[in-house]
């Protein structure tokens, strides 16, 4: 499970870094998958808030997390061929 939070960290990491250095139009963009990125950020929350209390749930966790790498890695994907258009037209 460590090695799947370390996983998930660098990507949110790249993610952000993506972010920083993106000019405005791409920013724009990516701000449109605001509203499907909320629902994950939320159940981190619950869990940061469950293991603060002592009611963690693993499994129920690692679920999550699984949703939340592949979405990321979804993400970079997407990233990645929004990349290749914006060069494709230049």
């Amino acid at each position: 499970m460590r090695g799947r939070i370390c996983h998930m960290s660098t990507l949110a990491k790249r993610f952000a870094a993506g972010l920083r250095r993106c000019d405005v139009a791409s920013f724009l963009n990516i701000g449109r998958i605001y509203a499907e990125m909320t629902p994950l950020e939320k159940r981190f929350d619950m869990h940061i808030d469950l293991l603060r209390r002592d009611e963690f749930r693993e499994m129920e966790f690692v679920s999550d997390l699984h949703k939340c790498v592949a979405f990321y890695l979804y993400l970079k994907c997407v990233a990645n061929w929004l990349a290749k258009q914006d060069c494709g037209a230049v």
